[in-house]
C-alpha cells in the first residue's frame, strides 16, 4: 500500500472509532422521564362543575397495586372536554410531565379503550407532524352502563403513525379505570 492509501484507512479508522463510541447525545432523548404515578382525569361541559378522577401507583408501575383508582362518573350521552395530566410523586413533592410529553409528541400518544360501555374518545392534539396525541381529548358518552377505560400511554420513538395502534411501542403507563354512565 502506498502512503495515501495508508493515510486514507487510517482516517476512516479513526472516524469510525470515534463516532461510534460515543454515547448518544440525550438532550432530545424522548423516553427520560420520571416515573408515572399519578393520573388525573378532568372532565368539563358547559353549564356543570369540573369533574376530577383519579390513580395513583406510589411504587409506580408493577410492584404493589395501585393505592387509588376512582370510578369515572359521568353522564351517559354527554359530550366531556378531557385533559389528561400525568405526574410523577416523590417524597409528596408533585412534577407535572404532561408538558414533557406533549413537547415530545412525535413519540408518544395516549390511547383509551373502552369495556362494556359506549364510548368515543376524540383526539383534539396534535403533534408537529399532525400526528394524534391524546392528551386533549372529547369523550361522547353512550346511554347508562358500567364498564371500564384501559388507558396506555405508548412510547413510539421513530414508529408513530396517523391511526397507530395502541398495541406498538414501549408502554410508558397502563391502567384500567372502572367508569360508569349515569
Amino acid at each position: 500500500m502506498n502512503t495515501i492509501s495508508k493515510l486514507v484507512v487510517m482516517l476512516l479508522l479513526v472516524g469510525v472509532l470515534t463516532t461510534s463510541c460515543k454515547k448518544p447525545s440525550n438532550a432530545n432523548d424522548e423516553n427520560e422521564h420520571e416515573a408515572i404515578n399519578k393520573v388525573m382525569l378532568t372532565f368539563s361541559r358547559a353549564g356543570a362543575p369540573n369533574l376530577v378522577f383519579l390513580a395513583e401507583d406510589p411504587d409506580g408501575d408493577g410492584g404493589l397495586p395501585p393505592s387509588r383508582i376512582d370510578t369515572i362518573r359521568l353522564a351517559g350521552g354527554q359530550t366531556y372536554t378531557t385533559e389528561i395530566r400525568f405526574i410523577n410523586i416523590v417524597n409528596g413533592l408533585e412534577k407535572d410531565l404532561t408538558s414533557q410529553i406533549v413537547a415530545q409528541g412525535r413519540s408518544h400518544e395516549v390511547f383509551y379503550i373502552p369495556a362494556s360501555v359506549q364510548l368515543t374518545v376524540t383526539k383534539t392534539d396534535r403533534d408537529l407532524s399532525g400526528f394524534p396525541i391524546g392528551v386533549s381529548t372529547t369523550w361522547q358518552t353512550g346511554p347508562p352502563a358500567i364498564g371500564s377505560v384501559l388507558i396506555k400511554l405508548m412510547h413510539k420513538t421513530g414508529i408513530k403513525g396517523p391511526a397507530d395502534s395502541p398495541n406498538v411501542g414501549h408502554s410508558d403507563i397502563q391502567l384500567s379505570m372502572p367508569i360508569r354512565f349515569q
